[in-house]
């Protein structure tokens, strides 16, 4: 297709397509998460769920004919979880109110998009925080798929525990086809089989069911696709949350001010701190990924970073009006991208699965965690790479980097780990007098992370 420009590329229809399914079936569990998070705060799940899969519809589309990139557009946990937890429930905003505040934050990122000043604002972070933002990234990733899979568990005091392999039950039986698959994947790979990862993971599939259904380990359901419900998803959706942002919610946020000083300037900083929180986690993703597949040139730069956040600032844009927090870049776009995603119809391939994922969500939903997890440990092993060039003999680079990797998988966040480095970056080098070291936008981040973390 000359549009995706497919032979330029050096790829082909099927590549990309194949590519595309395997993004989404390693992210196809994250619409339901992510209604799960934000039902209960004037929403029901069912509009949240329908809210996100037709953003992050909208927002591949954007990224696929725009960009042409292979990076998919989803709501960011980390994101919501600060909606929701610091919005809505800290400063007692509505859910409408609160997607005003999107809106007004994905103005600004479109502004910075168009104009470029959010590449430069990347640009400055240490290129060592950078490979460490990806190496962290890898070990987020990498822990998700243990986790996914039941591999590893918390228990109510927060300690990690491995599955108790003394139990023949269906979590051991999960955890251990989830190294199956990526041995398969690995086997096909090896002997240079068409669309490896995606092979490795319908194989694993099969597995699941074949072997886990005698065993007493998976329950069959009876499925049916039952297209009338969808058309009352669809209506409690656009009744309850589709452009709330205009008719509820810009009045209710500036009607309930008061306009005081200390509330004008609380807003102003939260949408410049939504902005931030956006534009950096989707940054440090691209970063991240395209380091691992190569596509960054000497300077360490990805060259289709403008359109990429560009289509990112739009689909967050579309998101606060269709009710979704926040769009970023997924980390998992790195399934797609390993699978030979070179062009935007892998992102338009993800999107219109995220749109049938509105009608097939019981078929969605049957979908093994083991699959999810293989191809997410494969992926962070891979983008793990990124260690072996941090500079660990820089104590003023080190520490900083050390946390990131530490708090972005401990914690969830890759904004979090972006923000406690930088700042750790900016005071150790402040404090050694290394101050050529230090830009002043890292000191800008610093008091805005500061902020967020103890005022607001």
């Amino acid at each position: 297709m000359k549009i995706f420009g497919l032979q330029e590329k050096g790829t082909n229809f099927v590549s990309e397509i194949l590519a595309g399914i395997t993004t989404f079936i390693t992210v196809a569990y994250l619409p339901l998460q992510c209604a799960q998070l934000l039902a209960g705060n004037g929403i029901g799940q069912t509009a949240a769920y329908v809210a996100i899969c037709l953003t992050s519809f909208v927002g591949c589309l954007v990224m696929g004919f725009i960009a042409n990139q292979p990076y998919i557009l989803t709501p960011s946990v980390g994101i919501i979880a600060f909606f929701s937890g610091t919005l809505l429930t800290s400063m007692h905003y509505t859910y409408a109110q609160a997607l005003a505040l999107v809106l007004i934050a994905g103005v600004i990122f479109l502004l910075l998009s168009v104009t470029g000043l959010q590449n430069k604002i990347f640009s400055a972070i240490p290129s060592n925080l950078k490979n460490a933002l990806s190496a962290g990234l890898g070990i987020y990733i990498a822990l998700l798929g243990l986790r996914h899979a039941g591999f590893l568990k918390t228990d109510s005091n927060g300690m990690w525990h491995l599955v108790d392999f003394s139990q023949r039950n269906a979590q051991l039986f999960t955890a251990m086809l989830m190294f199956v698959g990526i041995i398969l994947i690995i086997m096909c790979k090896r002997f240079n089989l068409p669309a490896p990862i995606l092979l490795g993971l319908i194989a694993t599939g099969v597995i699941y069911y074949l072997v886990g259904v005698p065993a007493g380990f998976v329950s069959t359901v009876d499925l049916k696709v039952n297209f009338s419900e969808v058309g009352r998803q669809l209506s409690d959706w656009a009744s309850s949350i589709l452009f709330k942002n205009f008719t509820q919610g810009i009045s209710g946020l500036f009607g309930s001010m008061g306009f005081t000083l200390k509330s004008i300037l609380t807003l102003i900083l939260l949408i410049l701190i939504y902005t931030l929180f956006s534009s950096m986690e989707s940054n440090g993703v691209i970063y991240a990924t395209a380091r691992n597949a190569g596509q960054l040139d000497e300077g360490g730069n990805f060259g289709g970073l403008k359109m990429t956040m560009l289509s990112n600032s739009i689909g967050t844009l579309a998101g606060s009006c269709f009710g979704c927090p926040a769009l970023t870049v997924a980390p998992e776009s790195g399934a797609g991208i390993s699978a030979g995603g070179k062009t935007g119809l892998t992102a338009v391939t993800a999107g219109v699965m995220f749109l049938g994922a509105i009608a097939f969500a019981p078929f969605i939903n049957m979908l093994p965690s083991a699959i999810t997890a293989c191809v997410m440990l494969y992926i962070g092993i891979l983008m793990l790479n990124a260690v072996k060039d941090i500079d660990f003999g820089n104590i003023g680079e080190s520490i900083p980097a050390l946390i990131t990797m530490i708090v972005i998988p401990f914690t969830s966040s890759i904004i979090d780990g972006i923000a406690l480095g930088l700042t750790a970056h900016a005071v150790i080098n402040l404090l050694t007098f290394k101050f050529k070291a230090i830009n002043i936008i890292e000191l800008i981040f610093g008091i805005l992370f500061a902020i967020n973390y103890f005022m607001i």
